[in-house]
């Protein structure tokens, strides 16, 4: 059993598309890993582990060589993220562990974090070494961070830096550049929050700000589809 890479694709704007968020509609834009380089990476770390203490090097060396290259790639393949209507998404997939059999896999995982509750997104380059001096870090990482604390990081993106951009413009909600669809969610998103302070500051209500924002809602919807005929035409 073998997890795979999901195969390189890209839409109309030559971005790259996860074929695993095939169908999913809030979906907006999907980003790449190295799945080769985390894969060596992990491996590199695992042979260089399995020698320290030298004691323990016969079981760990014959752990290694049996499953625990081939689950280093499987977990690294089975990793997926996407920019969704509601925020960041990252998705661990049912990969093997262990002794690779069926009862030792691990379950698809999935975590959101939502853009209005986004405190900081960065890149983290690679330096040093790891494992005692033994192999170079060569993995960037993003990580992601809320008021709660730290909620993802994201190890091996192809660009990290079009990923944080990107964040960062939703965060601000300026949408992303040839996703029309992204304008739309982050102005709904603008607009729910500009409501309820609106209700709570002038008196109005939920009630009166509602038939406004299905207004707005309706108006933004109705440019995206002139938006779409115009780029369908060229």
């Amino acid at each position: 059993r073998e997890t795979r890479p999901p195969q390189a694709l890209a839409d109309a704007m030559g971005n790259y598309s996860d074929p695993y968020f095939e169908g999913d509609a809030n979906v907006l834009r999907t980003y790449e890993f190295h799945y080769a380089q985390v894969t060596k990476f992990d491996n590199d770390v695992m042979w260089a582990t399995a020698c320290i203490p030298p004691c323990c090097f016969p079981y760990n060396a014959t752990m290694a060589c049996c499953f625990l290259a081939a689950n280093n790639r499987d977990a690294s393949n089975a990793m997926h993220l996407a920019l969704t209507r509601d925020g960041i998404r990252f998705v661990f997939d049912k990969h093997p562990t262990a002794c690779r059999l069926a009862m030792c896999d691990i379950g698809r995982t999935s975590k959101t974090v939502p853009f209005d509750k986004l405190t900081d997104c960065d890149v983290q380059e690679p330096a040093g070494t790891a494992v005692c001096c033994c192999v170079d870090n060569v993995l960037t990482a993003v990580t992601v961070d809320t008021a709660s604390g730290r909620e993802m990081v994201l190890r091996g993106l192809k660009d990290p830096f079009a990923f944080k951009k990107d964040v960062w413009g939703m965060k601000r909600g300026d949408g992303l550049l040839g996703v029309p669809d992204s304008i739309v969610a982050t102005s709904m998103t603008r607009m729910e929050h500009g409501g309820k302070g609106a209700g709570s500051g002038f008196g109005g209500g939920d009630s009166e700000i509602a038939p406004l924002l299905r207004e707005q809602k309706a108006l933004l919807q109705q440019a995206v589809g002139y938006l779409k005929i115009i780029s369908d035409r060229k």
